[in-house]
């Protein structure tokens, strides 16, 4: 049995029909009222025929007159909150259930009157108010709401009841979950929403397929009939010629992917004590009229049932089409069922969903031929709202996988129906954009903010990213044009997607939209120029944002040339390791071998800064760094020659950047950078034997002074072999003041004499 709650019956009749608001008002003259017993009679009888509005109006003249606290006050108010949950009026659902589902009787003769009433007329009075406060938001008087009807209501239906509530109450733990919503814009459709619902939605290439009522007045919505519309160009168009029954409107379409096959629903007009009926009908597109033909059997069809809400899956000789119905097959309600309409012109089925359809209403498929998903909407699944937005695939076996909630912001507190993708002949590119019909806040409402269904369009957020393109020189950046720019999205491994290219032709500044949620690599180039770019994350970038970055591009046609030669003979030196280092970042660019004369070579950019690097067996490394900028260019080129100095045996050579703090023997930042250059000398000349020797000045007591310089040289020793080199290398000898090389009796000599030395031993 599936669970009874009251706005599940107006959902029922607008999902069948896709009008709610054409039981917006009865034929009763409603006008004030001083009588609240007939008043109240009145409204519960308006709200058992679905006029819910008029419902209101008398429980709110019945609320009027009669005694706040009283028993019949507390049914009026049972009776609004009912009229206001079936027309969606959350709010104020939930203020008047909160009156009667929070009361407490104090006296005997109360509580025996409060028991009759909760027995009698509202038994599920706290799931109503549960749903109330749900849609409300108000989700811990929701989440209380439900536990007492789980823990108390022991009605026939108590098993259904609960499960339901249960499910609810898992709706209210995804609502509190901390997720971001999904980066998608939704809006309002321009030029189609009315005062009243638009329904049976369906977007074919640039053409929208909707159902609404022509009128815009009140006053004649009893006789209104709902009709199918196209809305191209921002022009809306009657699709005439589908039905010439007057008492039958259509209710919901759908369009095959081609655009050839257009499958509705065919529904009775008016809506006589909650029930209606619709069929599904098939039409062809000849030329550019829609023409119907017989298509489905009885078994879809059925005298007894409603059919509706199609949707097409096209496949290669034959299509599936997914309906909705309340054929005595499924869970109850209305479930999800398919057929299939064959090349010649049978039919195959139905066959229920069994797998996707719930206890309460499974509505509204669409069948996405490129991510090959099913979207529908439920109630029967822990949901946000009331009607959700879900998806779900079929595995290798063809098995429909456990349906997953869209979440926000696709689904939302109200009802969310008609999920749509824009559906189009080629399926080369997966398209974002699509629509679906909610009364969320943000609609043309008759009544109230979430009276009315609207069609609201979404699509990924975009924003503008504003680039800017100029030479960079020594003096300033000057604007630079006839630029190339590669826009490339990438995935979570930062590898390309893909990417557009756009040409820079008179312009020094472009203009392109970045998607919500995606990382882009944005790079600019030119012939002649170094590219320049920039990595962009559009995650949690707020919609109207725009991101701006200068790109400043140098010069690429100056070359470093030079010779690398030895310091004293100025014979050049062959194979010669010369490394190219970006001196701002550390990072080497690039590596080359001298030729046979010494030459080498490399291209570079202007205004920047560069390290060069020299290493040869037999010398020590040497380096050079220069800034790069076009005055220090002749005909492109700077000329760089590297005078390398030869290795020679037991020759003392001073380190005179490694320096100690007084009395200390550990190495600062600097030292270390002068000991990896002697790394790099002995890793180029692997036979090398050296001994590093440390001395003083005579400040001090001599024995004082030989400690701490042998401190000091096993120091730099013990770096070395960190850095690699073997310590059977290196030899360690502290010196004290024995080997001055200047007086110690003026400042200047005693500087000179604290010095670190080295000199080769063995291996040369």
């Amino acid at each position: 049995m599936k669970p009874f709650q009251f706005n599940q019956i107006a959902w029922i009749i607008l999902l069948i029909m896709c009008s709610l608001s054409v039981k917006a008002q009865s034929d009763i003259d409603v006008s004030s009222s001083s009588n609240p017993k007939r008043d109240l009679r009145l409204g519960n009888t308006l709200l058992n025929q679905g006029y819910y509005y008029d419902a209101g109006d008398y429980f709110l003249f019945a609320l009027s007159n009669l005694e706040k606290g009283s028993m019949s006050y507390r049914k009026a108010c049972y009776g609004m909150g009912m009229a206001s949950l079936a027309s969606r009026n959350y709010s104020q659902a939930f203020t008047y259930l909160k009156e009667v589902a929070l009361y407490t009787p104090v006296t005997p003769r109360e509580k025996k009157q409060w028991t009759r009433l909760q027995t009698n007329l509202f038994p599920l009075i706290n799931y109503h108010y549960g749903i109330a406060a749900k849609q409300a938001m108000q989700y811990d008087e929701a989440t209380n709401a439900f536990n007492v009807f789980i823990e108390s209501y022991d009605g026939k239906d108590a098993e259904t009841m609960k499960s339901a509530a249960q499910i609810k109450l898992e709706g209210i733990g995804l609502a509190l979950l901390k997720i971001a919503p999904a980066s998608l814009s939704i809006k309002p459709v321009p030029g189609v929403n009315g005062i009243y619902n638009e329904m049976g939605l369906a977007a074919w290439e640039d053409e929208l397929y909707f159902t609404s009522i022509a009128t815009q007045s009140p006053l004649e919505i009893n006789e209104a009939q709902y009709s199918l519309y196209v809305q191209n160009e921002g022009e809306n168009i009657l699709v005439d010629g589908l039905i010439t029954d007057p008492s039958r409107s259509i209710g919901s379409v759908a369009i095959s992917d081609d655009g050839s096959v257009m499958v509705f629903s065919e529904c009775l007009s008016e809506v006589r004590e909650n029930t209606s009926q619709c069929h599904l009908r098939l039409a062809t597109k000849i030329d550019s009229t829609w023409v119907t033909k017989p298509a489905f059997s009885e078994a879809v069809n059925h005298e007894n049932f409603t059919s509706t809400h199609p949707a097409i899956r096209q496949e290669d000789n034959y299509y599936v089409v997914y309906f909705a119905s309340n054929n005595d097959l499924g869970k109850g309600g209305l479930d999800l069922y398919e057929c299939i309409l064959t090349d010649n012109g049978g039919v195959k089925g139905p066959n229920a969903l069994h797998s996707v359809n719930t206890a309460m209403d499974d509505i509204s498929p669409f069948y996405d031929q490129f991510t090959k998903r099913l979207y529908f909407s439920s109630n029967g699944y822990p949901s946000l709202g009331g009607f959700d937005i879900f998806y779900t695939s079929q595995d290798s076996l063809s098995q429909w996988r456990m349906p997953q909630n869209m979440m926000r912001p696709l689904s939302s507190h109200a009802d969310d129906v008609f999920f749509r993708k824009a559906q189009s002949e080629s399926l080369s590119d997966e398209s974002e954009r699509g629509y679906l019909i909610s009364n969320r806040e943000g609609t043309t409402y008759y009544k109230h903010s979430t009276s009315n269904d609207d069609i609201f369009v979404f699509d990924v957020l975009t924003f503008d990213f504003e680039g800017f393109v100029s030479e960079n020189r020594k003096d300033g950046n000057f604007p630079l044009e006839q630029s190339t720019v590669i826009i490339a999205s990438l995935d979570s491994l930062d590898e390309i997607i893909n990417y557009d290219t756009l040409i820079m032709e008179e312009s020094i500044e472009f203009k392109t939209a970045l998607r919500a949620g995606r990382k882009y690599k944005i790079t600019v180039n030119q012939e002649g120029f170094s590219k320049d770019e920039v990595e962009i994350n559009t995650a949690g970038l707020t919609e109207n944002a725009v991101v701006q970055h200068n790109f400043a591009l140098n010069r690429v046609n100056a070359e470093i040339v030079g010779i690398a030669r030895d310091a004293r003979t100025k014979e050049p030196l062959s194979k010669t390791v010369v490394k190219l280092i970006d001196a701002s970042s550390g990072a080497t660019l690039s590596l080359r071998q001298t030729s046979d004369n010494g030459s080498f070579s490399f291209d570079v950019n202007t205004a920047k800064e560069y390290r060069l690097e020299f290493a040869r067996a037999s010398y020590f490394m040497h380096k050079i760094s220069t800034y790069v900028d076009s005055d220090s260019l002749t005909q492109g080129k700077l000329l760089i020659n590297a005078d390398m100095n030869a290795i020679q045996k037991d020759q003392a050579y001073s380190i005179d950047d490694v320096l100690f703090a007084t009395g200390k023997a550990e190495l600062n930042a600097q030292s270390k950078e002068i000991l990896d250059e002697l790394i790099v000398t002995m890793q180029e000349n692997p036979t090398l034997i050296i001994e590093m020797g440390s001395h003083t000045d005579d400040v001090g007591g001599d024995a004082m002074n030989l400690t701490l310089s042998q401190k000091r040289a096993e120091s730099c020793v013990s770096y070395m072999v960190e850095g690699g080199i073997r310590a059977d290398r290196l030899i360690a000898r502290g010196y004290g003041e024995a080997v001055p090389v200047a007086d110690n009796s003026t400042e200047e000599g005693r500087s000179k004499n604290r010095r670190t030395e080295f000199k080769v031993i063995g291996g040369l």
